[in-house]
């Protein structure tokens, strides 16, 4: 702050006038200042420590933070830790209410954050704070007692800047949902998926025969495909386009993801699209990440008198695992917080224009990758995983994919650990795909060809 203080004091100085210059780095500054308190707030909502209420406690645990006396005094105060820790984000957040407010209660509101600003000092012992931002507090002062007086310009700096964020993020926000519809409509096109009609709505899938010739359709194996949380079935395209070759392919959307209208559990959607499979081949489920338990769900059904032979597992969900994390407070936040952060940017179209984890973690052809990102951002998916990861079923999950005769876990470096954790659960072999992550061991196709091959393998034991 004290950098930027200075820097555009020295850009404004080029401006000859002298009371424009001044004008201009006190509007400019004042921005800045109101910005970097709201943004501050704003990240801290989205941090899990912040909202559980922890953030300042570990703080004041740490070396660095924790070692002066003003620190040792607060620690013995905990509920006030916790308050405290729960205040900050939100007047940091609310700090361009002081805009709106009578200027003397916004004298008085800046007094408090000065005063925000000298307990850090003292508690942290970093006073370089208090002389950064208490250059700034005189722009928000000056701003604030221009506000009431006639001279103000209608077009002055803040309600330009505020305007245009409006209208960028207006902008930005409408195209996402453009390009969402879009998406929806491609679905539906030649190259899209297919609808269903069950009992209470239709079902959305995607089923591929085997496209050699030499092999028998009518007694070719039958893959089933789990996506995981909040992914659409096009996660998978890489590996069913690679197995399409000699199997049957099938992969759907569960109840209230994508264009699927169906309540019904995702065993009756199975059984009801197998039932349009003709083919008596071997019944194989290959599923990701949580697709894990909702594979588990029907591994022990049968199908027309048959029965799934064998689970691939790739990055699977331990159903363990899933549920202390639904139990831990910390856990259950930052997965909270990770689902607002995803609501924000998909509500206000930023993923479209800057660089995130799916397009960062995926290679697919470019339908498929438009599909699969504006399907992981579409705010009626996000809210739909959100209920699923609290839903799921895991009473019976882990006897479910005992049950099956067959089992392999296929893991990411990034997950290998815990996947060989549940290898040894599911007494099945596991192979780790070196250098792919979660998203990335299916969204590239070097990795997807692996998981196509271990899947093939497994096909060819059922046989």
């Amino acid at each position: 702050m004290t950098g930027i203080v200075t820097q555009y004091r020295t850009v404004s100085a080029l401006v000859p006038d002298r009371a424009r210059s001044d004008e201009l780095f006190l509007r400019a500054l004042n921005v800045q200042a109101g910005l970097s308190y709201f943004v501050s707030g704003v990240s801290k909502l989205f941090g899990s420590s912040w909202v559980q209420g922890d953030a300042i406690g570990e703080i004041l645990q740490t070396e660095a933070y924790g070692n002066g006396p003003a620190a040792s005094l607060l620690r013995r105060f905990p509920r006030l830790v916790r308050l405290l820790t729960w205040a900050t984000p939100l007047w940091e957040v609310s700090f361009p209410l002081i805009y709106l407010l009578p200027s003397r209660w916004a004298h008085t509101m800046l007094l408090g954050v000065k005063a925000f600003h000298l307990g850090i000092a003292g508690v942290m012992e970093l006073p370089r704070f208090v002389w950064g931002f208490f250059g700034s507090h005189g722009a928000v002062q000056y701003v604030v007692d221009q506000r009431s007086q006639a001279r103000r310009s209608a077009g002055s700096l803040e309600r330009v800047t505020l305007a245009s964020a409006a209208v960028i993020a207006s902008v930005s926000a409408g195209y996402a949902a453009s390009q969402r519809q879009f998406d929806i409509e491609r679905r539906g096109g030649l190259k899209g998926t297919k609808l269903l009609d069950v009992d209470d709505g239709v079902v959305e899938y995607d089923l591929r025969a085997p496209s050699d010739p030499s092999v028998s359709a009518e007694s070719a194996p039958v893959v089933i495909l789990e996506a995981g949380l909040g992914s659409p079935l096009e996660a998978f395209s890489w590996v069913a386009e690679l197995l399409a070759v000699d199997h049957h392919v099938l992969s759907y959307h569960r109840g209230g993801y994508g264009r699927t209208t169906s309540n019904r559990s995702p065993g009756d959607l199975v059984a009801a699209l197998l039932a349009h499979v003709v083919s008596s081949g071997t019944l194989i489920s290959v599923s990701h990440s949580i697709g894990t338990l909702a594979a588990a769900s029907y591994l022990r059904r049968g199908f027309g008198g048959r029965f799934i032979s064998s689970a691939v597992v790739i990055d699977g969900t331990n159903p363990h695992l899933l549920a202390d994390d639904r139990v831990d407070r910390r856990r259950r936040g930052m997965f909270l917080q990770s689902q607002a952060g995803s609501m924000y940017i998909a509500l206000t179209g930023i993923y479209n224009f800057v660089p995130h984890a799916i397009a960062r973690q995926s290679a697919f052809a470019p339908d498929d990758q438009l599909g699969v990102v504006q399907f992981s951002f579409s705010p009626r998916n996000i809210l739909r995983a959100t209920r699923e990861y609290f839903n799921m079923p895991l009473v019976d999950a882990m006897p479910s994919l005992l049950a099956v005769p067959r089992r392999r876990v296929i893991a990411s470096k990034e997950y290998e650990q815990q996947e060989s954790e549940f290898a040894q659960a599911l007494d099945a072999p596991i192979v780790v795909v070196e250098g792919a992550s979660h998203r990335s061991i299916l969204g590239y196709r070097q990795y997807a060809q692996q998981v196509a091959q271990i899947v093939r393998e497994t096909s060819s034991d059922d046989s």
